[in-house]
Order: structure tokens, then C-alpha cells, then sequence
């Protein structure tokens, strides 16, 4: 059945050849990589749980027609763990798929006109606009066609899926930048000029590790010529990016290194191509849904209607139609409630939904009439929720709970926020349209970087045990000329941010700014951030208080243990990431000695080496790391004096090392991090580069592949026995 776009023609042959790419793989004919390799760009991504899988499917501005809500239904629920899930990127998932059920499952999806395909990998992504496109009072046009027609137009492409990374794309209607065109890959914001339309285009935009607000790539692009920038744009990252670092292979990456002016000339020249090749522009063309509902009356309304029209249904900028907000807690909609809710849409408004970039619906056109008779039906599905805008519109990806590079579990998280807000929180209704925004790991799949209060999860130790944190970013803003992304360093005990961010909120209510948010930052919000946080870090011991070493919604002590390589990122080095941030933590409090056995013990994983105790990673560093030349043997005196403090009562007390010596050794195992390739190969020092490499013995555990043009030195990593070590650290912690 048709969708709101026209699915590649190439698609019926992606899905037999997939059943047949799983048949290989339950029979071993094909590697674990190889059928990563095919099924991730098609959307189907492993979870943390082994044999599960998810489905993202893709819906360009966030159009989802009412077979089509039926469909995902059927799906979830026959295959699937009968829950949908919308995600922050206008897609709607399916999870827990077994492997044998993902071929039928694409194939229903496909007869509704719908697709995975794109879904994840280094591929094309779902292209986003504001979920108000077409209705909005602001907008300069509607640019749901242009999302759509973009869409159509990459897709097809083969090049579309074998990108160096993940390519995004927005279109906002305004500068109000509602769709966050500003933090994209490639950015559209619709615009007027004499009479013709067009866009401004932004570029390079990006969350993630080094978020980064956009370019501007050209202040104006006629509409019928956006399609050839976009192939453009395309080209020049396929040609320039960085495919051999993953961790740096996004687009931004790519700005950040040669800047926007050599870039723009990569991207004119690429764009005197496109042009010269294409024979016309891409068309585009009116979106086929259904017209407007009719405006007969629909009888009395039932108990709560006054308050819910007020708080969810906002007027259109055609008379007497309204968008009808459908608040989803997380994101999440059980299969039973979607396909019920297809029935209202279908009776209601354009007779589609809109997924929006805060994880809830919209139906629009509702005629002033109708919106009785639809509450009615929402309030029978338990969906007429008038939660505050802050609650509304807090954001949570998954997290740990399926992702294999979820740390943290961000959903259980944002429901603790949310109980210690609603018992101890300022009047929420007095906050306005804040937003806050949690994700499970530094990716940024909940936009922590966006939000008023943003969260991302984060691991430190305390006794050699794993605690689950959040890092603390404020005064995240998307408008066109004004983007600016969160700042914030502070790691909070995950146990203690729910009471961090009630007295935070409470702390801007009671404020002379209150309700200007960005004013109460600028007068002194983030230095009471910062004492609030400080007053928040202590850990007590496990003996003491357990629940510290248990994540929200968690019913395991915390620890990295299933947490995996991405599929749609770089490699992992969590337990790396984890000391490293404590090295420099305890460094910065004073706490010389526990930055030093932090520092010694941050890379010994990639030697396929798990210390006993402060003592022992002491001295694999000595052995690995400076008997190896990959540190200078300048640091064995440091090493040496730490080793003789950590025997005594008081570490700290006993520990007397030279002045910058801790320093110098912190920086020095963060600068090896930061160098080494995604092999986990380093490069020796520049005094000891003549040094002999170990010897490399065919079938030992120093026998790993190597890249020809690389001459560092091989690290002696044992994949097998590094996963082992890793397995072990994590189920001990």
C-alpha cells in the first residue's frame, strides 16, 4: 500500500536477498561481520540481549498513515515485543526480534509502504522537518514535500549506503529551527526570497562525541536545487571523510579539520558535477494524504476536556483546525493502544499522525468541532495525559536497556526525574516549554546537548567498583543564528540526580529571572549548578549504601557487562573512558595518588591485562607500558613512589611525588588514548621510536592483522582473551 513516499525500486530485491544473507548465517556459511555488514544499513540493528533484534523504520518528516500505524501493530506484536517506540529522529521502532522473524516482519512492513531500509549504518538517515510543517503559523512554506522528495531522491543511490558514516538531514520551516537544521548534517531552513522559494543550508552540524553546530553553507538555495546540494554535500563526505577513525568519521569531523571555506570549495566543484549530470531537477510533488475531516459536530465532551484542549491542542494557522498533542511517556506506545489509536486518526484530522523530535504524536487538522469527540477516544486509550511541558517533552533514548553502547539506563533515569519532580519539585507548570534531555551514553540519541538540562550517562569508580553517573550540560538552544550546544562537566552519582535536578529547578523558580531561563544562567545558574552538584558527588561505600551501585530501573548491581562494538558507531573502550575521566578527576580535587593508579590502570585492557589490586596495575603499567617504550621510562619513579604510598594507611598522606609529575603522567596516558587507532595499536614515544618492536610469533597472541601503511607499534592484544578480561572486570564489579 502507498505511503507518503515512494519506496526504492531496488527494495523487493533487499528483502529476498536478506532471507537469504540470515539463512547463511544460521547455517555459519556467513560470518557474524558479514551479516552485520548487510543487515545494519538495512535498519536492523542486534540489541544487548544476544538473538534480539531492532527494527527502525523510517518516516520522512514523521508522516505514519493509519494502515500504516496498523501495520507497525500487527508487527510488534506477531515478531516483536508489542511495543513501538518513536525515537527522537521521527523513526518509530520494533524490538526484541528474533533472527527468524525479521524477513516476515520486513515483508509485512514493505506491503504497507513502509521500510527499514537506511535505518542505520553508514548510510542516508531519516530525513526530519518540524512535525508542524504545513500548519504552522510561522513557517515560511510548507517543506514536508521537500523531505519527502529528498528522500526519494537519495534513497535509490547506492553511494547513499556506503558513506564513511551516518549522513542527517532537517528542514525546518522557520528560523525557530523546530527540526534542529542547525545541528545537522546537512540543514534546511525554508525561506522567501522576491517571491521565489527556497532555503538557507547549513552544514556540519552534528551530537555526539564533539557536538557541533553547523555552517552556514549558502544563505540561499532555490527549492528545485537543493536535491543536487545534498548529492553535492554527499560526495565531498564520501571523498573527504575520515573512514579509517571511526570515532572521527562523522561530517563534522571533516568541518572541524579544513573549515568551512576549503570546504565549500570541495562542495562547489563536487555540486559544477551534479549538475552537469542531471538531466532535470527532482521533482517534487504534492504529498497524497487524505484531505481534511469534516466539521459536523461531535457531541458533548466528556470529564477533563477543558483542561486537556488547553494544555493539548494548539491552533493551525488555518481556522477552526488544530494539532492535537499525543503525549507518549518515553516514547512508548504498546501495539494494542497503536492500533486502536489508527482507528481515531483515521476518523480525525489529515487521517495520519506525525511523530515528533520529543518522542510524542500529533494529529492534525482537527477540525474545532471534532476535538470533543477525539479526546473522547484518546481518554478511552489512556492518552489524553496533560502532563506539564517539561515532563511532555523530556526526552530519553533507550540507553543500556537494548544498545550495545548504552552505559547508562536513561529511560529509568528520566521516570525517577520525573517521580522526585511531581513530590519535590517547583510548580512545573511555571517552568514554560523547558526541556530536558538524557541519554544513556555521550552518543546523544536523547539530543542531551540541546536541552535546557541535559544529561548523558557516564561510568567513575569508588573502591574499585562501578558507579553509574550523569555528566551535567546546561542551556542547550536551536534558532537559526543563535544555536548554541550545553555546556557542563560535572559527573552526578546517578542515585543522587533526580534530588540535583529538583533543587536546580527549584533554585531558577525561585529566581528574579524565573521564567527566563537563559537569564538565570547568565546571572549566576550555572555557578548554582555547580555548587548544587558538588553538594551531590559523594559515593558512599557498597557496604554503606548499595543503591549507588544500582542504575535507575535496574535490578543488577551496575556494571559495562554486555555493552559491546557499536553497530552504528566506533569501537568501545568504556572501562578506558571510565578511569581516564576519574584520573582527571581526582588530579583536579587534589587526590594525586588515586590519579596515578587511575592512569596506570586506564590501558591495561588493551594489553589484555586485568590488574588485582592498586599495587598490581602499578606494575603492569611498568612492564606494558614503560619496559614496552610506549611511555617515557621517566614515569618509572612516579610509578615506583605510588607503589611504596598505596601499602600505607593513608595513601594520599604517604604519596610525595615531584611538582607536574601526576599531571604529566594523566596527560601523557590520555594523549596514547587519543592516538591510538581503532586496531588499539600505539605509537611508541618519540625518544624510544627505535626501540624493537615486540616480536610477532605466527598464531600467538601477538599475531593480530595490521594495516600495511601503519608503523607504530603493534599492541599484544588477544581479542578473545582482552573480551575475557573485560567479562571478568565487569561481572566482579
Amino acid at each position: 500500500m502507498q505511503g507518503i513516499f515512494n519506496l526504492p525500486d531496488t527494495l523487493q530485491d533487499d528483502l529476498d536477498r536478506f532471507k537469504e544473507e540470515a539463512e547463511r548465517f544460521k547455517s555459519g556459511a556467513t560470518s557474524a561481520a558479514e551479516f552485520r555488514s548487510f543487515r545494519v544499513p538495512q535498519g536492523v540493528y542486534e540489541q544487548r540481549e544476544e538473538g534480539a533484534f531492532m527494527l527502525r523504520v523510517r518516516f520522512p518528516a514523521g508522516a505514519v498513515l493509519a494502515h500504516q500505524m496498523r501495520a507497525l501493530a500487527a508487527v510488534a506484536w506477531t515478531y516483536g515485543n508489542a511495543v513501538l517506540h518513536v525515537t527522537s529522529r521521527q523513526d518509530i521502532q520494533i524490538h526484541n526480534v528474533p533472527l527468524e522473524n525479521i524477513h516476515p516482519a520486513l515483508v509485512e512492513l514493505y506491503a504497507a509502504g513502509l521500510s527499514t531500509k537506511g535505518g542505520g549504518g553508514n548510510t542516508v538517515r531519516n530525513v526530519t522537518a518540524c512535525y508542524d510543517a504545513g500548519v504552522c503559523p510561522r513557517e515560511a512554506f510548507d517543506v514536508t514535500p521537500h523531505a519527502v522528495a529528498m528522500t526519494e531522491f537519495l534513497l535509490p543511490d547506492p553511494l547513499s549506503f556506503q558513506l564513511p558514516r551516518k549522513y542527517k538531514l532537517a528542514f525546518s520551516g522557520c528560523s525557530a529551527d523546530c527540526a534542529a537544521a542547525t545541528v545537522n548534517d546537512l540543514g534546511f531552513i525554508a525561506k522567501r526570497r522576491n517571491g521565489a522559494v527556497g532555503f538557507a543550508a547549513y552544514v556540519g552540524g552534528g551530537m555526539g562525541a564533539m557536538s557541533r553546530g553547523a555552517d552556514l553553507l549558502e544563505a540561499f538555495v532555490p527549492a528545485t536545487d537543493i536535491c543536487h546540494m545534498a548529492e553535492a554535500v554527499k560526495r565531498v563526505f564520501d571523498k573527504h571523510g575520515n573512514r579509517k577513525d571511526r570515532r572521527k568519521a562523522r561530517l563534522r569531523f571533516l568541518l572541524r579539520k579544513i573549515g568551512i571555506e576549503q570546504f565549500r570549495a570541495l562542495y562547489e566543484a563536487e555540486l559544477a558535477d551534479v549538475r552537469k549530470a542531471a538531466s532535470q531537477a527532482p521533482q517534487v510533488r504534492d504529498i497524497p494524504t487524505p484531505g481534511p475531516s469534516s466539521s459536523e459536530a461531535s457531541g458533548p465532551p466528556c470529564d477533563g476536556f477543558a483542561a486537556w484542549r488547553e494544555k493539548n491542542a494548539s491552533p493551525q494557522k488555518q481556522p477552526e483546525r488544530y494539532i492535537v498533542h499525543v503525549p507518549l511517556p518515553l516514547g512508548d506506545i504498546v501495539a494494542d493502544t497503536m492500533e486502536k489509536l489508527a482507528d481515531a486518526v483515521e476518523a480525525h484530522g489529515e487521517r495520519m499522525a506525525r511523530t515528533t523530535q520529543w518522542q510524542n504524536l500529533v494529529i492534525r487538522w482537527v477540525h474545532e468541532n471534532e476535538l470533543a469527540a477525539l479526546h473522547r477516544k484518546l481518554t478511552e486509550l489512556d492518552l489524553a495525559g496533560t502532563p506539564p511541558p517539561i515532563l511532555r517533552n523530556t526526552v530519553a533514548c533507550t540507553g543500556a536497556a537494548t544498545c550495545k553502547l548504552g552505559i547508562c539506563l536513561a529511560r529509568g533515569l528520566a521516570s525517577a526525574v520525573a517521580d522526585r519532580l511531581a513530590k519535590d519539585g517547583p510548580d512545573l507548570e511555571k517552568l514554560g516549554n523547558m526541556r530536558i534531555h538524557i541519554s544513556g551514553c555521550p552518543n546523544s540519541c536523547g539530543r542531551h546537548p540541546l536541552g535546557d538540562i541535559g544529561l548523558f550517562g557516564a561510568a567513575r569508580r569508588r573502591g574499585g567498583r562501578l558507579v553509574p553517573h550523569y555528566v551535567v550540560q546546561l542551556g542547550g538552544l536551536v534558532r537559526e543564528g543563535e544555536t548554541r550546544l550545553g555546556e557542563g562537566k560535572q559527573a552526578v552519582p546517578a542515585q543522587n540526580v533526580p534530588a540535583f535536578v529538583a533543587e536546580f529547578l527549584k533554585a531558577f523558580a525561585d529566581s528574579p529571572q524565573s521564567p527566563d531561563y537563559g537569564a538565570f544562567l547568565e546571572a549566576g545558574g550555572r555557578e548554582t549548578a555547580d555548587r548544587l552538584a558538588d553538594g551531590a558527588k559523594h559515593v558512599p561505600s557498597f557496604e554503606e549504601d548499595k543503591n549507588y551501585y544500582f542504575d535507575w530501573g535496574a535490578e543488577s548491581v551496575f556494571s559495562l557487562a554486555g555493552r559491546g562494538p557499536g553497530e552504528c558507531g566506533a569501537g568501545v573502550f568504556d572501562l578506558i573512558d571510565v578511569d581516564l575521566a576519574s584520573a582527571h578527576e581526582a588530579l583536579g580535587a587534589g587526590k594525586l595518588c588515586s590519579a596515578t593508579v587511575l592512569a596506570a590502570r586506564a590501558l591495561l585492557v588493551t594489553q589484555a591485562q586485568e590488574a588485582r589490586d592498586d599495587t598490581d596495575a602499578l606494575c603492569l603499567f611498568g612492564k606494558h607500558f614503560i619496559d614496552a617504550n610506549l611511555v617515557a621510562d621517566s614515569f618509572r619513579s612516579v610509578i615506583d613512589t605510588c607503589r611504596r604510598a598505596v601499602r600505607a594507611s593513608d595513601p594520599e598522606e604517604a604519596f610525595d611525588p615531584a611538582a607536574g609529575e601526576v599531571e604529566a603522567l594523566v596527560e601523557t596516558v590520555q594523549s596514547l588514548y587519543d592516538h591510538m587507532d581503532p586496531s588499539l595499536r600505539f605509537r611508541p614515544v618519540e625518544a624510544e621510536e627505535s626501540a624493537p618492536a615486540p616480536e610477532v610469533v605466527a598464531g600467538s597472541e601477538l599475531d593480530i592483522d595490521r594495516e600495511a601503511d601503519f608503523h607504530g607499534v603493534v599492541c599484544p592484544l588477544n581479542y578473545v582473551k582482552t573480551k575475557m578480561v573485560l567479562d571478568r572486570m565487569n561481572k566482579g564489579q
